[in-house]
């Protein structure tokens, strides 16, 4: 993969440091830290793309381009669907990459992450994909068609994912440490397809319900590793501990049954759960949330 220098060269100039600081009385401070750094693309002179967990919350954001300039950032746009953020820059405008457009991704292409590790640093790591497909995680999080890499993350979160001719093809949010599968990268698809939500002038909106809780898969059934403190699933009585047995009267044994079956409802409606508690099997009710108005 003959690609250490020509994608660099065509696209150092797009990456952006970011540092956010975040209220200690923000909801996700306890949990992603009061102090976050991470790396964006410009998508745009005026545009950089990132991993959303980056600024949610945020009282204050700089964006620092690899000439050392730091930009006013005048909005930021979350989508918690999707995972990503846009952050809407004044300043000096930057070099934007290009976007690849859907399906040009599938297991075996080579690809190149560039990521920062401070303000003037910029390092890189090639891989290939290793699987385009399902992923869900645990903070009410699921995407049909997520990137996995064997590229490995030698900096900061909220990196650009490459392909050989340097088109951006994701953003990289996590690190997973399963072999074959070192970075996981939300795909551009995503991000043209809610641009116009993150573009407008109102902030996103996401019709799900969502409940405040951390369910994880257990020996073949689902349990509560957490719950969000003051959240939905908090005031209704949900615990750590809670084995999951169905949603509405609907079994579900895995994530990606739960959260269907979840996300059949939107804010402000009310959600059955049986769940088992103690050898007792239990009936709570949760009046869903809206998590954009609960993390803004």
């Amino acid at each position: 993969m003959d690609v250490s220098v020509a994608i660099p060269r065509s696209a150092v100039a797009s990456i952006v440091f970011i540092e956010s600081g975040i209220p200690a009385t923000h909801p996700s401070a306890p949990i992603l830290g009061e102090e976050r750094l991470g790396a964006g693309v410009a998508v745009a002179p005026d545009r950089v793309l990132t991993a959303h967990y980056l600024v949610m919350g945020a009282s204050s954001v700089e964006v620092t381009g690899i000439d050392g300039k730091r930009r006013e950032v005048r909005r930021v746009s979350l989508d918690h669907e999707t995972g990503l953020a846009l952050i809407a820059l004044e300043g000096p405008p930057l070099h934007p990459t290009e976007v690849a457009a859907g399906g040009s991704v599938s297991p075996g292409l080579p690809v190149f992450l560039l990521t920062c590790t401070g303000e003037r640093e910029r390092k890189g790591a090639t891989g290939h994909v290793s699987a385009v497909g399902p992923f869900e995680a645990f903070w009410e999080y699921m995407l049909d068609r997520a990137i996995m890499t064997t590229a490995i993350n030698p900096g900061l979160a909220g990196a650009p994912l490459f392909d050989p001719d340097a088109r951006l093809i994701g953003v990289v949010s996590l690190g997973l440490a399963t072999v074959g599968r070192y970075s996981l990268a939300i795909p551009t698809d995503l991000y043209l397809a809610h641009r116009s939500r993150l573009e407008g002038d109102e902030p996103s909106r996401d019709a799900r319900a969502w409940i405040g809780f951390y369910p994880q898969g257990y020996d073949g059934g689902l349990v509560v590793s957490g719950v969000v403190a003051e959240g939905p699933a908090e005031k209704a009585g949900i615990q750590r501990g809670d084995l999951i047995l169905s949603v509405d009267g609907d079994s579900v044994s895995t994530l990606r049954e739960l959260y269907r079956a979840l996300w059949r409802k939107g804010p402000g409606e009310s959600v059955g759960f049986q769940i088992l508690r103690d050898s007792a099997i239990r009936t709570i009710d949760v009046v869903a949330g809206d998590r954009y108005d609960f993390f803004k």
